[in-house]
């Protein structure tokens, strides 16, 4: 496997944290590479907050959305908050290699006082600390990002892992 990722970031041209990832994927044509994935996607991507996309066979793409739960979760007395991260996964194979870009959009705070219903915002993750460091609710939003960041690398490694299931290791870069 070549290892191209890192735990680290970058920021995109729509303003997402993205995290990618090459995996050579040795003897697995771009056909099966694409069934593994569509077949990851399937199986994860099944509930009402998480959605297939787009999948586009003649290029050997496969968006879905997803949303990480509780990454963080402050009570106080007067008011209890929870912050979910919505996110973008694309994989995009072809013969013996698959890129893997995981792209954290957004932070959905539910935040509840003393009487229901919850309110919600949604706020661009590259709006808030660590990258706006004036953010709001600092504390609250450098935990979910760093919670937001674990949860994505694992993702990233889940998808290759499912994605390389019985291939051969190879060295070679030239995606």
């Amino acid at each position: 496997m070549t290892e191209v990722m890192t735990e680290q970031w970058r920021l995109d041209d729509n303003g997402y944290i993205i995290w990618q990832k090459v995996a050579d994927c040795p003897g697995v044509g771009k056909t099966e590479l694409y069934q593994r994935s569509l077949d990851y996607f399937i199986s994860n991507y099944s509930d009402v907050n998480s959605v297939i996309q787009e999948r586009d066979i003649p290029n050997g793409t496969i968006i879905g959305k997803g949303v990480f739960k509780k990454v963080q979760v402050h009570n106080s007395v007067l008011k209890n908050c929870v912050v979910d991260t919505w996110y973008l996964l694309r994989t995009e194979v072809k013969d013996n290699r698959v890129k893997i870009t995981l792209s954290l959009t957004q932070y959905d705070e539910s935040v509840r006082g003393s009487e229901p219903p919850d309110v919600h915002y949604l706020y661009p993750v590259s709006k808030q600390y660590p990258f706006n460091l004036t953010g709001y609710q600092k504390d609250l939003y450098e935990m979910a990002f760093k919670n937001s960041q674990s949860k994505a690398v694992e993702t990233i490694a889940n998808v290759e892992k499912a994605l390389r299931a019985g291939s051969k290791q190879d060295k070679r870069d030239n995606w």
